[in-house]
């Protein structure tokens, strides 16, 4: 008997994956396929996007602020189309200054031209940064969704960029509570209801939800967040954006008291680390099954007709595009967490702590060293002779090395003397190093001299 699988948390991420799973069960996402961790570029966003710029709304509205991902393309396409200007955030408010990309159509644009323009790069080459301070009013908002209740309530991937664009438009007064947001979507994206309770003050609910095949009206709507509520936010957060750390700076200035998120609970990486774990523990391994011929004789009535192709079945193939956006999604938010390590290590590797270099009294060079000698060999020899060089630049390849030689202290004083070379040198003379056949032209050669480069260098105090 089957063990009935325990029931799964209700958490806003349990709706996102179940949308996304079935989506890609079913086939209803175009490029990028890996819809995990994004908003889904579902089949029928043109058909979608067309059925909006039907909408009065859409049609009354000089400005719009769409967002830049890919399903909503088609949407930034027929608003340049018609004429209206748009605004697009900047991807995860990287910039420290600005807030969104203000595109405007140019009168004669060809459509190829429009289309380039509704893309990431190419509302990048003709867009003009905005920030907050812009006194801008945006008619009508459109927004990307991974899944939408009936009644307004919006999931979007989960970085909670939407809803702080929303708030620091409400914060710069260029939307109100009045301005209709709008989201597309897949028919299977729509929820009839999604729990309330998982909803918090600073989540932005949708007015109108447009799919493929209909428009719903929210009625009643439900009320949008006023402004950036600091107490949600945590440092983190702050220090991955840098116009929010600007904004507090300026609020602060203002004599407002910000207060902020006491404990960053990361919330999102354990329940994506949760959601991998488990996928992977019930994920058993499998081989394909080999071909059958179905013009095989010895194939039993009824197996022809279960003729087992070779490749893979689209089930095994959305289950690899699923554990590799899981991994791909904990990956970059683990990043995100540790980015402000990555930094200080960086700083570090800038500027190394300075190495205390000692002053280089003189230098002996020895030569006529065998091919076969090692520098232990020369560190037990000199050690016999009492010789202790500061410093070994070792060159055994050339058949020579570098003897270096600090200035001496006295004991117990902090002079300085100088060193005696010729009493070294003298304690160096027929000097043989590792195995020799007891000849003369055997014995290493020591003269002054300086070093060519430095091959090996090594600490004799410490050996």
């Amino acid at each position: 008997m089957n063990e009935e699988p325990l029931p799964q948390e209700v958490t806003k991420h349990s709706f996102r994956q179940k949308i996304w799973d079935y989506l890609m069960e079913n086939e209803l996402v175009n490029f990028p396929l890996t819809v995990y961790n994004r908003i889904p570029n579902f089949k029928g966003a043109a058909e979608a996007a067309m059925r909006l710029a039907e909408l009065n709304e859409f049609k009354k509205a000089n400005i719009i602020k769409i967002n830049p991902d890919k399903p909503q393309e088609p949407v930034r396409f027929l608003a340049l189309e018609s004429n209206k200007e748009i605004l697009v955030p900047i991807p995860r408010l990287r910039s420290a200054k600005s807030l969104f990309l203000h595109v405007t159509p140019v009168a004669g644009a060809t459509k190829n031209k429009l289309r380039t323009w509704s893309k990431i790069y190419g509302m990048t080459e003709i867009g003009k940064p905005l920030g907050v301070d812009s006194s801008i009013k945006v008619d009508l908002v459109v927004l990307g969704s991974v899944c939408i209740s009936r009644d307004g309530y919006r999931l979007g991937k989960g970085k909670g960029f939407a809803d702080l664009e929303f708030a620091m438009m409400m914060r710069m007064g260029a939307v109100t509570q009045d301005t209709t947001v709008i989201t597309t979507v897949h028919d299977s994206q729509v929820f009839d209801s999604l729990p309330p309770r998982l909803f918090k003050e600073y989540d932005v609910p949708v007015d109108i939800i447009v799919t493929p095949t209909q428009v719903i009206r929210v009625n009643p709507r439900l009320r949008k967040p006023t402004g950036i509520i600091w107490h949600m936010l945590s440092e983190r957060r702050l220090k991955t954006m840098q116009i929010l750390q600007q904004l507090k700076e300026t609020d602060e200035k203002d004599g407002k008291i910000v207060t902020l998120k006491e404990e960053d609970s990361d919330n999102e990486i354990k329940e994506l680390y949760t959601t991998l774990r488990n996928y992977l523990k019930s994920k058993k391994r499998t081989r394909p099954r080999k071909s059958v011929s179905v013009g095989n004789d010895s194939c039993e009535e009824g197996e022809k007709e279960r003729a087992v192709k070779t490749h893979f079945s689209k089930r095994r193939i959305y289950d690899k595009f699923r554990a590799e956006g899981l991994i791909l999604a904990v990956i970059l938010l683990f990043q995100e967490k540790l980015k402000n390590d990555d930094k200080s290590v960086q700083e570090r590797r800038k500027n190394p702590r300075p190495k205390s270099k000692s002053q280089t009294e003189f230098s002996l060079k020895l030569s006529n060293i065998s091919s076969g000698t090692r520098i232990r060999d020369l560190k037990n020899a000199l050690s016999e002779r009492g010789v202790k060089p500061n410093e070994i630049t070792w060159q055994g390849c050339r058949g020579i090395c570098y003897l270096h030689f600090n200035k001496l202290k006295k004991k117990n004083s902090t002079q300085e003397q100088p060193i005696q070379v010729d009493s070294i040198m003298a304690n160096l003379q027929k000097l043989r190093i590792g195995e020799s056949d007891g000849k003369e032209n055997d014995f290493i050669i020591v003269e002054p001299g300086k070093p060519i480069s430095r091959i090996e260098v090594t600490d004799v105090t410490s050996v």
